[in-house]
């Protein structure tokens, strides 16, 4: 019976001039050891190995792929693992039959890539089992924190596009190259004395910021600093706690100027250039450069 069949396994090519990387080695030998014991390992059968794509760079922070060209997502089920040069992590991409999901293809957990499960309509890592419904909200660990999820459409042209710097609306979005955030505004009333931070994705950068005013506080540029959000671990996003900042997905800490505190991260969070402007009858602005992505 076909139910019977053993699951075709594909280990994934890796980037162009690069071998398999070992998230994606992971992964492939993950499937690989369901294969023999289809009926006897909780899962195993269930999870079908996507196709690992290498596609051409976003432009402006979108990925445009031509179903024609990938065929995959003409169908209704069909899922890709897009890897471009011009962001780290790759992307899953799904096609439901009533829309387009696009989502961050590596588990929180261990940076394992994952496998997109057609009758489940779910994402699961085939290293430990974490499930993620089609919004990237995690089912079942041992992941703890969601999929990062981006929009995504079929245009009237018949391409997919996914949008991979699309914002939270926290801060505003990139304009020449750089974000620039009045103070003013309540939603960073948090920044109007030391011990505060903000976390957020300004629409057309490739990845969350972080704004703080530490505590003491720095004597430059009014007392803030701005990093990226991404922890030095395996860049989960970090989050403001008690005066100092905490990655959800395994626990390291870093003080409010960057500084790591609490691992397993070792490194401290990347700085970016800014600069503060004093206001005249309010708290003033702070511009930061985003750097060029690709």
């Amino acid at each position: 019976m076909a139910d019977d069949k053993l699951p075709v396994i594909a280990l994934p090519t890796g980037m162009p001039g690069q071998g398999c990387s070992r998230r994606q080695l992971m992964r492939g030998a993950a499937l690989a050891a369901c294969a023999p014991a289809v009926g006897a390992l909780v899962g195993c059968g269930r999870i079908s190995p996507d196709r690992d794509v290498n596609v051409g760079a976003p432009v402006d922070g979108k990925l445009v792929l031509s179903t024609s060209d990938f065929r995959e997502l003409a169908r209704a089920g069909g899922a890709i693992v897009a890897h471009n040069p011009c962001v780290a992590n790759p992307v899953l991409i799904v096609n439901t039959g009533s829309g387009i999901l696009a989502m961050s293809a590596l588990c929180p957990h261990a940076n394992c890539e994952i496998a997109w499960v057609e009758k489940d309509r779910q994402a699961e890592c085939p290293c430990h089992g974490s499930r993620f419904a089609g919004d990237g909200t995690v089912l079942s660990g041992p992941a703890v924190t969601d999929l990062q999820t981006y929009p995504a459409i079929l245009d009237a042209s018949g391409s997919v596009v996914v949008n991979l710097f699309a914002g939270d609306k926290v801060f505003p979005p990139v304009t020449n190259g750089s974000v620039v955030i009045d103070l003013a505004e309540p939603k960073y009333r948090t920044l109007q004395s030391p011990g505060g931070a903000v976390v957020g994705h300004p629409d057309g950068a490739p990845s969350p910021i972080v704004v703080t005013r530490p505590d003491p506080p720095v004597t430059a540029q009014g007392g803030f600093l701005v990093f990226s959000a991404l922890c030095t671990h395996l860049t989960c996003t970090v989050l403001p706690l008690t005066g100092r900042l905490h990655c959800p997905c395994h626990g390291s800490v870093f003080l409010l100027d960057g500084e790591v505190v609490n691992g397993p991260a070792v490194d401290p969070l990347s700085p970016l250039q800014f600069t503060f402007q004093a206001g005249s009858s309010g708290p003033g602005t702070i511009t930061v450069e985003i750097p060029p992505f690709c």
